[in-house]
């Protein structure tokens, strides 16, 4: 009985943990425009909250409040804690794409599916990431 409840309380503390770390809402100057999903965002200082204890539903908007995207990002994880906050960004054929959002102290992240341009994609070099820096905001 003792170990089926120290299971429990383990497995508790865990769920809380990952939780959290999808809840915190980051803040972060993004200095070019850049897609997600098929719409452009333009260069600018933004702030990134989810919705939900989950994460599965996440506000990419405008620090002035005026633009704002919904995203539906997935889980994705990492062997290490993150020592940073920090938006990752896929670059293809001079386009930015926001895939990746990452908490500091978190091995836990979010990632979005993107829709890289499909002309002359057997020309197209390999997408490069370009890393942005964030910081975390009280909600």
């Amino acid at each position: 009985m003792k170990k089926h409840l120290l299971l429990v309380v383990a497995s508790l503390f865990l769920v809380v943990g990952s939780l959290h770390a999808e809840s915190v809402s980051l803040k972060a100057d993004i200095p070019f425009d850049f897609v997600v999903g098929n719409t452009i965002m333009r260069a600018g200082t933004y702030t990134i909250r989810p919705l939900n204890t989950s994460g599965l539903a996440t506000e990419l908007q405008t620090s002035d409040g005026k633009e704002g995207i919904l995203l539906t990002p997935c889980d994705c994880a990492s062997d290490t804690k993150q020592h940073e906050s920090k938006l990752v960004f896929q670059v293809s054929d001079g386009q930015y794409f926001l895939w990746q959002i990452w908490t500091e102290g978190y091995d836990e992240g979010r990632e979005l599916t993107i829709k890289h341009p499909r002309t002359q994609e057997a020309k197209l070099a390999p997408p490069r990431t370009v890393v942005v820096a964030a910081i975390a905001v009280k909600a």
